[in-house]
């Protein structure tokens, strides 16, 4: 492809990162985020961290202190995400469920394994909007790490009109998060274990989501 073809994309993701690590910054110091909750078992040895990606920035916030591994897509806008967040606060996988799904499981494992806490988005990377992939439960089943399900609600914010129905706060928000009971997996659990799991971390999500 002849170079002046390609300075125009290049710029464009260079402009999408400048916009994005400016955004980042500003919400992070004025958004009001509540503290990790002293009740989560994060002493007791790793957990996963657990939301849909419409609940991305809010969970990404929240679990900050708790400096978590993040799957994150092997596309060009998971880059500009690595970059924006940085690894002073964060370390990151790159892949998906549903994209390299065993080769980020087998990366996910190790780290739990190496006593990492990790946050995942568990209904991407392309949908449907709140459908839950088994994949988080088969990491829970494999390392015996609990699931931490976060919910956060954020005041007032914006959807955009993707599949995934992103929250985006406005500046000076506040963030309330709802965790879900911690979610433990047998390591013999099977299809119908899945199955009833992943129904009771949907109903969890979808309360006052209207949909």
């Amino acid at each position: 492809m002849p170079l002046q073809a390609r300075v125009p994309e290049l710029s464009r993701q260079n402009i999408k990162l400048l916009l994005a690590s400016f955004a980042w910054r500003l919400l992070r110091f004025t958004l009001s985020v509540p503290a990790l909750s002293s009740d989560l078992p994060l002493n007791d040895g790793p957990v996963i961290f657990a939301c849909l990606h419409r609940d991305i920035i809010g969970s990404i916030l929240y679990v900050r202190p708790a400096r978590p591994t993040l799957l994150v897509s092997n596309s060009d806008d998971g880059l500009i995400l690595v970059r924006t967040l940085g690894e002073k606060d964060y370390n990151f996988i790159r892949g998906a469920t549903g994209e390299n799904g065993g080769r980020a499981l087998v990366y996910l494992r190790g780290a739990l394994q190496a006593g990492h806490h990790i946050g995942l988005a568990v209904d991407g990377p392309k949908g449907p909007f709140g459908e839950i992939h088994p994949g988080v439960f088969q990491l829970a089943k494999l390392t015996g790490a609990p699931i931490v399900p976060l919910r956060p609600v954020v005041q007032p914010s914006i959807v955009l009109g993707t599949w995934d129905r992103t929250e985006v706060p406005y500046l000076f928000s506040r963030i309330h998060v709802n965790t879900g009971p911690v979610i433990k997996v047998a390591a013999d659990a099977g299809d119908e274990e899945f199955q009833a799991l992943q129904q009771q971390l949907e109903g969890f999500f979808q309360l006052g989501t209207g949909g």
